[in-house]
């Protein structure tokens, strides 16, 4: 693919903070996305899990802080949305060192959203090979890291609404060059 390890681990830090994709309790670091829970289950849950399903306002809005205050919090609200509807409470997750979103999963190598999350909570090996085959999926994304154009890595790899990623990036990866 050609992508150089420091940029790899670029994402795994503004991403997780470098940590190994797994948090204390031995669990996938996880960030849960209510707006994509809401897609899922087609608004059944607006009125009765507010926290849970929600229209998207911007990235990180209260609900979202709310949800994924820690890693305890996160696993909760993940348990709650679990206990409602399964497949659709695992794809709005994102899942360890890079965040990669549950409904990713096809694009990572897995055929089911259960194969992925098994896969994301074996060790930080899988959540790579998730990354590279996630990455591998859009030649756009994979130019972006190539020609170290941060603004484009922001854009395909976290959307439009990206606010300062972009930023986050070059600095991450500036630091990492530094310590050659």
């Amino acid at each position: 693919m050609g992508i150089s390890v420091n940029i790899i681990k670029t994402f795994a830090t503004v991403e997780s903070g470098g940590r190994s994709g797994f948090g204390p309790a031995k669990l996938p670091v996880i960030a849960f996305e209510g707006h994509h829970f809401r897609k899922y289950t087609k608004n059944k849950y607006d009125q009765t899990h507010p926290l849970l399903s929600y229209p998207y306002v911007k990235k990180a809005g209260p609900q979202w802080k709310a949800n994924n205050k820690d890693q305890v919090k996160a696993w909760e609200t993940m348990a709650t949305a679990f206990a409602l509807e399964q497949e659709a409470a695992l794809k709005p997750a994102s899942w360890g060192m890079f965040q990669i979103m549950g409904s990713h999963l096809t694009a990572c190598g897995y055929k089911t959203v259960f194969e992925f999350v098994v896969a994301m909570k074996i060790n930080a090996g899988h959540q790579l090979k998730a990354f590279l085959g996630f990455c591998s999926q859009s030649p756009a994304r994979v130019k972006a890291m190539k020609n170290k154009d941060y603004a484009a890595m922001a854009l395909n790899y976290n959307g439009k609404d990206y606010d300062d990623y972009d930023q986050r990036i070059k600095k991450a990866y500036e630091a990492l060059e530094g310590k050659k």
